[in-house]
């Protein structure tokens, strides 16, 4: 068996193995699942600043390490009463425990609030001082931790020795008189006397749970990776009379309670990642179903299967309203398997990583028909991609089947078979027609110079242009702009801060919301990064405001541009909102919406038109040059009757027509003499020279010369190239007909290119990814 898999880059924020994928190393606690590095850091008062009352002994120590263990492996337990289908492990790094840090200060002789000082004290120390905010001192200590550790996740607890101390609590003057947190994978501080259910409660903030008791957080308070509001508080919460559940974020009995019972209500747990929407036991952050791309065919002459595509992780979005709101996930793809009519699944390959290209060659037995699967499969969640069905004939299958699709191949011998040797052609012109030739759908493409310079009002081609965040105040306009790349203006905001239009659009505070005069199923946003490093995002809601599917860019430089695309289940999209992510600056030029009629086949010569309701409707195709002719069927057309799944294949066959300008004896003599040499290479030249690069057509002269030597019916310096590439083979002693970077037969049929064509561009459609909300 030969497989060859390739593992794909990812964007920098990704690149660390132990990361979780789409983490920032910013991101040190977004839910509550896998490993969790945790750094005790005991502080031992060195006397010389502030009166040393207190010092750790063994036996203190030991207890307080015993306290931090059973008070995080009370999540655990709770965790696997909830669920069997994830895990949760703390990986408890002692180094700072078993040797105290020695700082110049006492700190539960001090308020509360100086907890920035011995926390400062101990960064600096260990070298995480190149920031002046603490936090993101802090985090690059708990980044550092976790990638030492292996974690996905980490976060630290300062301890307080307060053994001493008969109230156990800090000095009058600060915030807080005993234990306190930063939330979302940052530090506790809890003096040491505390209760292990204290440790408990804590470590819930590092995952963005909210205190519910009186004077914490209120009923109206979200947080965590769904937002979840916090209904369980008892600060302006409406239910009247209102009766709290036991809850380990709240206090006295009702946090008693629920760390001797193992309980918290759906609420809290919500708040740190565990909101099972479905039942089936996977949290909805990681009930995300993985992306199986790709096409693949029968080999007949080799009895092998042969796909090519990718698999990779998809997230749900992060609506937290704290943190980066970065789109984070801990699947993986950790095996490719496949099996032969509906028979066992046998794994294929076991990458363990995130995303990878595929390029599998799979043994299939002389003789078998039938059909073959493939999926990708999380193996510890059980979480899989949508599965690839393929047919055990050379004729190509794709993953790509959600609506009318089909093939397009060069049917060389007119048979109306795709065999063997035959490819796919790509660049063809697809088109979805009624019965009448009309399209069936229409795409509007709205420019910045669809309007008059200036403020752009009112609804005009179903579609009302508005600015929403914290410096907008609802304009938007139309202005000049050199960055514009598919126009020759760019869409600006309104900025009340500044009374006049900003150049760009910047994070959260101005973003551009396009609204819908009809919901639709898609829309396309053209974004260009306005500073090195932005991040652009474009949110989809439904009508009832609800994100059904978001899109995210790469890191783009200054100037450089992407499409963003989303596609919904249905016409469900109500309107978009497109931003700079994590305070990014950028603008826009472009903005489709609805799905088009007409599409351009991929490299495999595949095409798809999503969301088809049923009906009797023509499929048209155009070949993508003067090279090919119709061939199945001859007049390009398909009538084909949607079903109520809305699922129909129509392939279409294309003759490849032999160019009359090619010598078909030997075609890199183009003047017909028996020789290839450089007088050849002089015809072609002269004949650029005279007439210029074009496409040959009936009108030009009959040959010879033989002056399209790529057989692409039109003359270029290519075709000299060709020729001299073979001149200076034979030069150097190089044998037959091979030349550097061409293959033998243009469309992909030789044995070295066994069907796939390298021909053509993808259209916007299928090539940019898209992230959807299962």
């Amino acid at each position: 068996m030969r497989r060859k898999l390739q593992l794909e880059s990812l964007e920098s924020r990704c690149l660390m193995a132990s990361l979780p994928f789409g983490a920032a190393p910013e991101d040190t606690g977004e839910f509550m699942l896998g490993r969790v590095a945790v750094t005790p850091v005991f502080i031992e008062s060195s006397g010389i600043l502030d009166q040393n009352t207190e010092d750790w002994t063994p036996a203190h120590k030991a207890q307080v390490l015993e306290k931090i263990e059973s008070g995080l492996d009370w999540w655990r337990q709770l965790l696997a009463k909830t669920t069997n289908r994830h895990t949760l492990e703390f990986v408890i790094d002692r180094t700072f425990a078993d040797q105290p840090f020695v700082s110049l200060y006492e700190p539960i002789n001090r308020p509360s609030n100086d907890y920035q000082l011995y926390v400062n004290e101990f960064l600096v120390n260990r070298g995480f001082n190149q920031s002046s905010q603490l936090e993101a001192n802090m985090r690059a200590f708990n980044h550092a931790q976790r990638l030492s550790l292996q974690t996905d996740w980490s976060f630290t607890i300062f301890v307080v020795n307060s053994m001493n101390d008969g109230e156990g609590t800090f000095a009058a003057g600060g915030s807080f008189s005993r234990a306190f947190s930063f939330a979302g994978g940052l530090f506790e501080v809890i003096p040491s006397t505390r209760p292990t259910s204290t440790f408990t409660h804590e470590t819930g903030h590092m995952f963005w749970a909210r205190d519910e008791y009186i004077g914490g957080g209120t009923y109206f308070q979200r947080r965590g990776y769904y937002n979840a509001q916090n209904t369980n508080a008892i600060d302006l919460n409406p239910a009247s009379p209102f009766q709290q559940a036991d809850s380990i974020m709240s206090e006295g009995t009702s946090l008693d309670r629920a760390f001797s019972q193992l309980v918290s209500p759906a609420s809290t747990l919500a708040q740190i990642g565990w909101l099972d929407s479905d039942g089936d036991g996977i949290f909805d952050v990681l009930d995300v179903p993985l992306s199986l791309e790709g096409s693949g065919r029968l080999d007949p002459q080799k009895n092998e299967f042969v796909f090519r595509g990718d698999a990779r992780v998809q997230t749900l979005p992060n609506r937290n309203s704290s943190g980066t709101q970065n789109d984070i996930t801990l699947n993986k793809i950790q095996r490719i398997e496949y099996r032969i009519n509906d028979g066992t699944w046998v794994t294929l390959a076991t990458p363990n990583t995130y995303t990878i290209d595929l390029d599998l060659r799979i043994p299939v037995p002389a003789g078998t028909t039938g059909k073959i699967e493939l999926r990708a499969i999380d193996g510890r969640s059980g979480i899989t991609s949508n599965v690839f069905s393929g047919s055990l004939t050379p004729a190509a299958s794709t993953t790509q089947t959600n609506g009318v699709f089909g093939f397009a191949w060069n049917d060389q011998d007119s048979d109306g078979v795709w065999d063997a040797i035959e490819s796919g052609v790509s660049n063809a012109i697809v088109r979805l027609e009624t019965p009448n030739g009309d399209p069936v759908r229409t795409q509007t493409i709205v420019r910045p110079s669809d309007y008059p310079e200036g403020q752009i009002t009112g609804n005009a081609r179903g579609i009302t242009l508005s600015t929403i965040g914290m410096d907008a105040d609802g304009k938007i306009a139309s202005f000049t702009d050199t960055d514009s790349v598919l126009d020759t203006r760019v869409l600006r905001p309104f900025s009340w801060r500044l009374q006049n239009y900003r150049e760009s659009f910047q994070g959260t505070d101005t973003q551009m919301k396009a609204t819908f005069t009809n919901p639709t199923r898609y829309a396309f946003v053209h974004v260009i990064g306005a500073e090195n490093g932005a991040i652009a995002r474009l949110d989809a809601f439904d009508s009832t405001g609800k994100v059904i599917a978001r899109a995210e860019s790469v890191s783009l430089g200054s100037g450089q541009s992407q499409g963003l695309e989303v596609l919904a289940d249905s016409e469900s999209i109500a309107y978009v909102v497109a931003y700079g992510h994590r305070n990014s600056t950028i603008k826009i030029d472009q903005i489709r919406f609805g799905l088009p009629s007409e599409v351009r086949t991929q490299l495999d010569g595949s095409f798809v038109f999503p969301g088809v309701s049923p009906s009797n409707l023509n499929v048209r195709i155009t070949p993508p040059n003067t090279s090919f002719s119709n061939s199945i069927p001859s007049n390009g057309l398909s009538s084909v009757t949607i079903p109520p799944s809305g699922t129909v294949r129509t392939d279409f066959g294309l003759k490849l027509v032999v160019s009359p300008w090619q010598n078909q004896s030997r075609r890199q003599d183009v003047n017909n003499d028996g020789q290839v040499d450089l007088f050849d290479v002089l015809v072609i030249i002269n004949e650029i020279n005279r007439n210029g690069i074009r496409e040959l057509k009936q009108t030009d002269a009959t040959p010879p010369p033989f002056i399209d030597v790529d057989g692409d019916r039109i003359v270029a310096p290519t075709d000299a190239l060709i020729v001299i590439n073979l001149v200076n083979a034979q030069r150097s002693g190089g044998q037959g007909e091979g030349e550097v970077g061409l293959p033998t037969d243009r469309f992909g049929s030789g044995p070295e290119s066994f069907g796939w064509d390298a021909n053509g561009p993808e259209d916007e459609f299928t090539k940019n990814k898209r992230r959807r909300i299962s």
